[in-house]
């Protein structure tokens, strides 16, 4: 007597080998797509880091730095941080809106899925 496969066996045996490459096809761009996107903010998240609210980190080590600016990084630990945050997203969102810009202009020219695969890599 022949054993019936379990009903998640047969389900899985159901599908061909084209489809499991395309799932696979989908799942990958799904995950490429997603870091993208992650990736379009990190200068905002990193500014909290380069100019920190030192007082909340108890005392300072036993250094030659400013007392006031010692967890700071360097050039945002000076009066002018602002300003320099200000540049720094400044050069990001207009480096990105050019790159947007020529990325449009090939995307118009060439086939989808060589412009996605180019993309994602």
């Amino acid at each position: 007597m022949r054993a019936i496969p379990a009903p998640g066996v047969r389900f899985l045996r159901s599908f061909s080998r084209d489809s499991w490459y395309r799932g696979l096809i989908l799942v990958l761009t799904f995950l490429c797509y997603t870091t993208f996107h992650l990736s379009r903010k990190p200068i905002s998240i990193v500014k909290s880091e380069l100019h920190f609210n030192c007082s909340s980190l108890g005392s300072r080590p036993n250094n030659a730095s400013n007392s006031t600016t010692w967890c700071d990084w360097k050039p945002f630990d000076q009066d002018n941080y602002k300003e320099l945050f200000g540049a720094l997203d400044n050069a990001f969102l207009v480096a990105y809106a050019i790159g947007m810009y020529i990325s449009g202009i090939f995307g118009e020219r060439l086939p989808l899925r060589y412009y996605l695969s180019g993309g994602m890599l």
